[in-house]
């Protein structure tokens, strides 16, 4: 397991010598995996390791009790820790959020402000990567949410991506180690447990190997995905002027709409599947498309823009901002 590590480690450029990499440590299985593997590799390395602790709050004493294990398995290994706390609920409820998504959300804020300068990694497994797939297919979602979870983003690191929770469990027993389990983990009230609980189990009956076949079948897409989005950084470099698209008309259908997706999420503005698609045929033939309040997506075939069009008085827009530049 830790040739295999090592390996999709290198892969990536995930850690080099004399990086500082802080390891998301919860207590449970999987991140007790994670710091054991740091450890290792950084016999072969040579990078410093630290630990930082979320206590969501959200379980009392059981919260509590995590903490403390984690606390006295850095001691043990002199590990420097750090635990930080955030309140979830509170959180959930100013924002209509749910739970899941709250300490999610508020985990990564966390480990950006904790970063120092270094890289964090998370104990993002194979099971995990499978499970936000279908998640995100669920959902609805384009290539790149069929890719998973990315391997490295920005200065999250996720080493253990490929092993899967079998792989995990029998390291830590070959190991003696312990570990915690977060009792919500084991009920279905989130929508990510009735995945784990519910659909992979039925398709592990259909393809007993389904998690290692899965790790090849994000990482084909991965790659292509890359491909796409290099050639949509190209197509935008050379038509791109601000809101305008000068020829992009003569770009293949999935590069079109890419840049076209580009363009809203940089002006904060919402688009689906199917505005996509309306978008890309009104960049084709002409015309225009109203994209949010008083924004159109206005093309001649040509030369397409979002653009102001003045409302009319009997007609009833929420105003909206076009960035300049």
């Amino acid at each position: 397991m830790i040739n295999k590590i090592f390996s999709f480690v290198k892969k990536h450029n995930m850690i080099n010598k004399g990086d500082t990499v802080i390891c998301g440590l919860s207590g449970g299985a999987d991140s007790v995996c994670l710091l054991l593997v740091l450890c290792e590799l950084s016999r072969k390395i040579d990078f410093t390791i630290k630990a930082l602790h979320v206590n969501h709050c959200l379980r009392g004493a059981e919260s509590d009790r995590d903490e403390k294990f984690c606390h006295d398995l850095c001691a043990k290994l002199g590990i420097p820790f750090t635990a930080v706390s955030c309140n979830v609920t509170e959180f959930a409820e100013k924002n209509a959020l749910s739970v899941e998504e709250s300490a999610r959300k508020l985990r990564y804020s966390l480990f950006s402000e904790n970063a120092e300068d270094g890289k964090i990694a998370t104990a993002h497994n194979a099971d995990d990567n499978l499970e936000t797939v279908i998640l995100n297919l669920a959902r609805g979602s384009a290539l790149k949410g069929l890719a998973g979870i990315p391997p490295v983003r920005d200065n999250i690191i996720r080493p253990i991506l490929t092993v899967n929770r079998y792989e995990i469990e029998k390291y830590l027993k070959e190991k003696g180690q312990n570990y915690v389990t977060d009792s919500t983990n084991l009920s279905d009230d989130y929508t990510r447990n009735k995945i784990r609980h519910q659909i992979i189990p039925v398709l592990k009956d259909i393809n007993p190997s389904v998690i290692e076949t899965s790790v090849n079948s994000t990482d084909a897409v991965r790659s292509e995905n890359s491909l796409i989005e290099e050639q949509t950084e190209k197509a935008l470099s050379v038509c791109r002027n601000g809101n305008r698209l000068n020829g992009l008309n003569k770009f293949h259908e999935v590069i079109r709409r890419r840049c076209i997706a580009g363009l809203l999420s940089e002006n904060s503005l919402p688009y689906s599947h199917k505005r996509l698609e309306e978008a890309d045929t009104v960049l084709v033939s002409g015309g225009k498309i109203n994209i949010s309040g008083n924004i159109f997506f206005v093309s001649d075939g040509k030369t397409s823009e979002l653009k102001k069009i003045p409302r009319k008085k009997e007609q009833e827009f929420i105003s909206a901002e076009l960035k300049t530049g």
